[in-house]
């Protein structure tokens, strides 16, 4: 199978998505989608699923023209696509979500048949690898395992072709391994796979030709094997951005007296005892393998996880938040790891977003002047790209979006900014852009603690990186130590 699409366009009003865009997807191979968040990556993957409309151009499959009218449409004529943001129904079970939209195949004179049903949906979980029992309770999977079965809804389907847009974003070491091995065994089976992924170590090890997309336009094509890292950065953003990262700290504020004080603090879930203090102007980084602990300290911190024992001090004084609304009172921001699932309203407006937790009152009612004062200082201060502070968030794409979600922290000026993955689903030029602001609101005084999975972010960011592993803390590494990874994997393991 073989889908090619010819000078794809794109408008929404005034801005251009997509400007004559041209690609296409063999059988038994990987083409990556490379470029910024705002490229243009997941808006073409999306109008050639049919999710949005194409303006102009045109698309065959197998040579034969294909328009669908929907996404389903798309998928009847093979091609599957997994969504970039998460697209579950937390309301059904596991085996219904592997088959949504499809469980009319599995009802007989009125009835589900459930057994056929969920064995279906083990069957397709267990090709994938996926420690995934269909009969669990949907509640207990995290964010990774969700994705999964997002990949798994494709797979039912039987597709020619797959479009997988960030589907590693949520996922971790392993899953992410297992995900990799599962595209690699799908284009040995004839399948052709469009993939799209901010970590550019995936795009090099999986694909077998790349394209490239900066606002809109289209680069270039390469076979992956013929162009270096440094050279995609610059085809990408227009600048070499390997080196400098990682803003250095520049001195400002830091002050010895702590932000956080944490000790002996038990988490309901056999989390604990945790011990650990977070100084004002300083970046402290956790690290560990997913539910060793870094999630759990950060739920207790947001009044959202039970704290069975310990103590919390904040500025000195007593802290025990009874919800996620009292952090905020206390001068605590939270950046949470799914940011359109906990981080924001995707159908509310940028603007609306931002002034969320802070919205500015007068005289008992909102003051509009105020708002919109607050929405363009964000808009401009983290570089979002979006035509208006009117703009729904879920036309951004998905680094823009993450902004978004940081505006919103930073908005409340607080004490402690909580952060977790904040670079998750996110382009490198955007995550330099994201690392300058963090560093910025450190040397300004503000305490960050911060859980993150990517270790080169983990180390690279934060003065002092502490590591977890079940449930406790495994090694303190000093201030500045910069361990390398593998030292860092040891104390994970």
């Amino acid at each position: 199978m073989r889908l090619a699409a010819t000078d794809i366009c794109k408008r929404y009003g005034g801005t251009v998505a997509l400007d004559r865009v041209s690609f296409d997807v063999q059988a038994g191979e990987v083409h990556a989608l490379v470029g910024e968040n705002g490229a243009g990556k997941s808006t073409l993957l999306k109008v050639l699923a049919a999710v949005e409309p194409r303006d102009s151009g045109s698309a065959v499959l197998n040579d034969a023209p294909f328009a669908p009218r929907s996404l389903r449409q798309a998928e009847a004529a093979g091609v599957a696509h997994v969504f970039q943001e998460l697209n579950v129904n937390r309301s059904v079970g596991i085996a219904e979500n592997v088959f949504l939209g499809r469980l009319s195949e599995f009802r007989r004179y009125g009835l589900l048949e459930a057994r056929r049903l969920r064995a279906e949906a083990q069957a397709v979980l267990d090709e994938l690898g996926a420690d995934i029992d269909a009969r669990a309770d949907i509640a207990s999977l995290d964010l990774g395992q969700l994705k999964i079965i997002e990949v798994a809804r494709a797979l039912a389907i039987r597709p020619g072709i797959i479009f997988f847009d960030e589907s590693t974003a949520f996922l971790n070491n392993r899953e992410v391994r297992m995900l990799l091995t599962v595209i690699d065994r799908l284009r040995s089976q004839g399948i052709g796979i469009a993939f799209v992924s901010h970590h550019l170590n995936e795009v090099f090890e999986i694909a077998d030709r790349l394209t490239v997309l900066k606002d809109g336009r289209l680069v270039g094509t390469y076979p992956t094997a013929e162009i270096s890292e440094g050279r995609l950065h610059e085809l990408m953003v227009g600048r070499g951005v390997g080196e400098g990262l990682f803003p250095a700290a520049g001195g400002g504020t830091a002050d010895p007296d702590p932000a956080l004080e944490i000790a002996g603090l038990r988490i309901d879930g056999g989390v604990g005892p945790i011990d650990l203090t977070v100084g004002r102007g300083r970046i402290v980084g956790i690290g560990g393998l997913k539910g060793s602990g870094g999630d759990a300290i950060l739920s207790a911190l947001t009044g959202m996880g039970r704290t069975l024992a310990g103590d919390i001090r904040l500025g000195g004084a007593p802290y025990r938040p009874r919800g996620p609304a009292a952090a905020w009172a206390s001068g605590v921001a939270y950046l949470p790891g799914d940011r359109t699932g906990e981080g924001l309203i995707p159908d509310f407006a940028v603007g609306e977003n931002l002034t969320m937790a802070v919205r500015p009152r007068r005289w008992g009612f909102t003051d509009r002047g105020r708002e919109k004062d607050i929405s363009a200082s964000a808009i401009e201060t983290l570089r979002i790209r979006t035509p208006t502070a009117d703009t729904p968030c879920n036309s951004l794409s998905g680094g823009n979006m993450q902004k978004v979600v940081l505006g919103k922290c930073l908005a409340g000026r607080p004490a402690l900014l909580l952060l977790n993955n904040p670079t998750r689903g996110v382009d490198i030029g955007a995550k330099a852009e994201i690392y300058r602001v963090i560093r910025r609101l450190a040397d300004d005084g503000i305490a960050v603690l911060m859980v993150s999975e990517d270790l080169p972010e983990l180390i690279g960011l934060s003065d002092q990186v502490l590591i977890t592993r079940k449930g406790g803390i495994s090694q303190v590494f000093p201030e500045h130590a910069n361990p390398s990874e593998e030292e860092a994997v040891r104390w994970m393991l």
